[in-house]
């Protein structure tokens, strides 16, 4: 079970981290890297921008775009759910919810589905399969008698995470959405062990999203856990670090409406994502250091950009 002071700690180590994500890729100093996301006068996906459209301004000066070129992250989501002692009462909402979700998600957006009792476990593997999913949906049982391993599951993906960087150099955006209850956590990793996972997630730009629900609305422990219990305090830093979303609920009903949210915003993103262009621009007169009144414009009639410094569009 959870050692006394633990929490405190891991909270202490993800704030020291947080400073530290490895992301952003790098340019000289004389020019500008951003990542552009357009669309044309319909809203459709602009797959043909060229150099001469995309204008940008230093102090009302020109600058020059060195390069531009189609860019692709896609998001690979991971959905965690507690399927533990305390779950199931609100399993109805959870499956409503995570089936909308899935059928929110456009049809290349590769998920992963992972249960947390009695251990974590990958209950259906990555895959674009969307029946496959929602059969899983369907079929994860509840562990009556073991509590979640919050914690160990985040260790668990942490490690698949920084696999995935050393192997393939990481080619897409990862994505955790965790559905869990306020339920005491049993864990079996050490402190040591969080907090290099919490590192590995921080500097390898993954986003974490929590969606967690008292399932005794009546019980003050039960609800007073949501903002105190241990995963609360693990989650809520961790959430902020990485720009997630952190939503705490007594009526689980809510389940069925927020993660189909989630869903639909999520594919929003990785559509821009999949749409979108490296663009690398020389800053007027050569200049360096801070950027002073830039502004940047796409000149095609009708169209409309969004702009990001990595790539990552976060709804």
């Amino acid at each position: 079970m959870v050692r006394p002071g633990l929490v405190a700690r891991v909270i202490v180590a993800i704030a020291l981290i947080a400073s530290g994500v490895i992301y952003a890729q790098q340019v000289p100093p004389n020019q500008l890297l951003v990542f552009i996301s357009a669309t044309d006068a319909n809203g459709a996906p602009l797959t043909d921008l060229k150099p001469e459209e995309v204008a940008m301004t230093e102090n009302g000066v020109a600058g020059k775009v060195a390069s531009l070129d189609r860019y692709n992250l896609p998001i690979k989501l991971t959905i965690a759910v507690d399927n533990g002692q305390e779950s199931t009462t609100a399993l109805a909402a959870m499956r409503t919810g995570l089936t909308g979700m899935v059928e929110a998600l456009p049809a290349d957006v590769e998920v992963t589905l992972i249960t947390m009792a009695p251990q974590p476990s990958m209950f259906v593997k990555p895959t674009t399969d969307r029946a496959q999913l929602t059969r899983g949906i369907s079929r994860f049982g509840v562990e009556s008698s073991e509590a979640p391993r919050f914690s160990d599951m985040l260790v668990e993906y942490a490690e698949r995470l920084d696999k995935d960087f050393k192997d393939k150099k990481l080619t897409y955006f990862p994505m955790l959405v965790i559905v869990s209850t306020s339920a005491p956590e049993n864990s079996s990793v050490q402190r040591d062990t969080i907090e290099k996972g919490m590192k590995t997630l921080l500097s390898r730009g993954a986003r974490i999203s929590v969606a967690m629900v008292s399932t005794k609305p009546t019980d003050a422990e039960s609800v007073a856990n949501l903002k105190t219990g241990r995963q609360a305090l693990i989650a809520t830093p961790l959430v902020n670090a990485t720009k997630g979303k952190f939503e705490t609920m007594v009526a689980f009903s809510r389940l069925s409406t927020l993660l189909p949210e989630w869903g639909k915003e999520i594919a929003a993103s990785h559509t821009k994502q999949t749409n979108q262009y490296r663009v690398v621009i020389d800053r007027p007169g050569g200049a360096t250091g801070q950027l002073n009144n830039p502004g940047l414009r796409i000149t095609r009639p009708g169209a409309n950009g969004t702009v990001s410094p990595d790539g990552r569009f976060l709804q």
